[in-house]
């Protein structure tokens, strides 16, 4: 695989990132709607079932963002053995100095932290939909 190819594919990769950063915003989003329209006059059984469907749904996206930051790993794996054999163009040598840097862990650490305080609040929302969302018609 040659240095262009690995760039390309780590370029292919952000997309994928952001493609799946948006899906959880998606989910988030219409779950809190139906924490606000529905959930709140629902049973617990309902409730239980919403958060556990919900459960599974960002379980199933979490493990997809494992899968590719595995992707990513050896994408810079990679450039390391180029960067030690032929050498690296200042594309490559900058999507190493992510790695080197810090920069690719802390979007790695900032995303997975988001969603597990994200994941709480909404265990919150959903356990205590009837005292936490009060309107004129409740």
């Amino acid at each position: 695989m040659s240095e262009a190819d690995v760039i390309e594919q780590m370029v292919e990769y952000l997309n994928v990132l952001l493609v799946g950063v948006s899906v959880f915003f998606t989910v988030v989003s219409a779950y809190v709607v139906a924490i606000w329209v529905f959930l709140r006059h629902a049973g617990f059984a309902l409730r239980a079932f919403s958060f556990l469907f919900l459960t599974f749904v960002l379980a199933f996206l979490i493990r997809i963002a494992v899968g590719a930051q595995q992707l990513h790993d050896g994408f810079v794996a990679t450039l390391i053995e180029l960067e030690q054999t032929v050498g690296l163009s200042p594309a490559g040598q900058a999507a190493l100095d992510n790695t080197r840097s810090g920069v690719d862990w802390l979007v790695s650490q900032s995303l997975f932290g988001g969603a597990a305080i994200i994941y709480v609040a909404l265990f919150l929302l959903t356990v205590f939909a009837r005292s936490t969302f009060k309107s004129a018609d409740a």
